[in-house]
C-alpha cells in the first residue's frame, strides 16, 4: 500500500469506489417535469377519446333501437303515440310471443336491458310517440341510459 493513501472511502481513479449509486436531485427534477408535461398532454387527449367513444356507443344502440321499431312496425303493427311509454315499447321489441310470435321477433339482442337514467352526463333515449330520439350529455331529462343498453356498465365518468 502506498503511504498517504486512506483506508476505505472513496479512490478517485480506480474504478471501483469512484461514485456512490443512485440519482442526483436534478436528474430526479428533470424526470419528474418530463412525466408531468406527458401528463398534461395525455390527460386531455384521453378524456377526449372517452367523450367520443361514448357518443359512439349511443349513435350505435340508437340505430338499434330505432332498427327494431322499423322492423316491428313493418311485421306487426305501427307503434304509435298510443304504445306507451319508452319501457313499454322496449318491452315489446325484448318479446317473443309463446303462440303465433311475429317473424323476426324479438327485435332486441336478448342481452338488451331497460336502464332509466336521468343522469345529465350520460346519454339518454326517450321514446317521441313514434321513434326513440337521443338526449345528449349535458341535457336535462330521463330515459333509456344508452351506454348501459346492452348490459355494459360503462360511464362517461
Amino acid at each position: 500500500m502506498r503511504t498517504g493513501a486512506k483506508r476505505g472511502g472513496s479512490r478517485r481513479g480506480s474504478g471501483t469506489f469512484s461514485r456512490r449509486a443512485g440519482f442526483s436531485l436534478v436528474e430526479m427534477i428533470v424526470v419528474i417535469a418530463f412525466l408531468a408535461i406527458v401528463a398534461a398532454i395525455a390527460i386531455p387527449v384521453m378524456s377526449n377519446v372517452v367523450q367520443s367513444s361514448s357518443y359512439g356507443i349511443a349513435k350505435r344502440n340508437m340505430r338499434l333501437l330505432n332498427g327494431a321499431v322499423i322492423a316491428y312496425n313493418e311485421g306487426v303493427a305501427e307503434l304509435t303515440n298510443a304504445s306507451g311509454a319508452g319501457q313499454a315499447v322496449f318491452t315489446l321489441l325484448c318479446t317473443r310471443a309463446a303462440t303465433n310470435p311475429s317473424p323476426g321477433s324479438p327485435y332486441l339482442p336478448p342481452n338488451a336491458v331497460f336502464v332509466s337514467s336521468s343522469d345529465s352526463a350520460t346519454y339518454r333515449a326517450t321514446w317521441n310517440g313514434r321513434m326513440f330520439k337521443l338526449v345528449p350529455a349535458g341535457t336535462g331529462g330521463s330515459g333509456l341510459d344508452l351506454l348501459k343498453l346492452m348490459g355494459s356498465s360503462s360511464s362517461t365518468n
